[in-house]
């Protein structure tokens, strides 16, 4: 064949050179696809990253919801220690009239409060504002519950006091409405 008339060293000279083309061509375009794999991965970390953020906003909105609904069911138990007139004039004081110590009713209120607090920065400004208003609505429960004027002395709606069951109310649709954005946020597919 003519494989001995050519000379070799031209072959080895083209097959160096390939090789170095190669080398460069390969150097080159990892050059260029290290910045779309590093895009890549800053992408992938992000997506993770709001990944472990909505499950974390879903677990904070669930205990959110789960302690407005105990806060409900606290303030529902009804008011074993409201002071009635009656009772003042047959002879009870305040303290002998309690069912329920007035400082277990006060520390329940200021732990749910805490509870509440811890909650309220891992939550949107729309929930922590519900969430809010439910432990206020208890604060103002609390405070008819243990108050010491007798409910007759007390002013009634009409002239700016305090409705305790528009205040349970309040609790109940504040607690209903974290309930609801859970679901529809968290155990909705979407």
């Amino acid at each position: 064949m003519d494989f001995q008339n050519k000379p070799w060293h031209i072959a080895w000279f083209l097959t160096i050179i390939m090789s170095i083309a190669t080398g460069i061509g390969t150097v080159f375009s990892s050059y260029l696809l290290l910045s779309v794999k590093n895009e890549e991965e800053a992408n992938r970390a992000e997506t993770a990253r709001k990944a472990r953020g909505a499950e974390m906003h879903c677990d904070k909105l669930r205990e959110a919801a789960s302690l407005a609904a105990e806060i409900g069911f606290s303030a529902d138990r009804g008011h074993p220690n409201i002071v009635r007139l009656d009772d003042l004039l047959a002879g009870e004081t305040f303290e002998q009239h309690q069912k329920v110590p007035r400082e277990v009713i006060i520390d329940e209120q200021l732990a749910y409060e805490k509870r509440a607090s811890s909650l309220v920065p891992m939550l949107t400004e729309e929930e922590a504002k519900i969430l809010n208003r439910v432990t206020l609505h208890h604060h103002v429960v609390t405070s008819l519950r243990t108050s010491k004027v007798p409910a007759e002395l007390r002013a009634s709606p009409r002239e700016g006091g305090f409705d305790a069951n528009q205040e349970l109310r309040g609790i109940r649709d504040g607690g209903a409405s974290l309930a609801a954005t859970y679901r529809q946020r968290c155990t909705e597919a979407q």
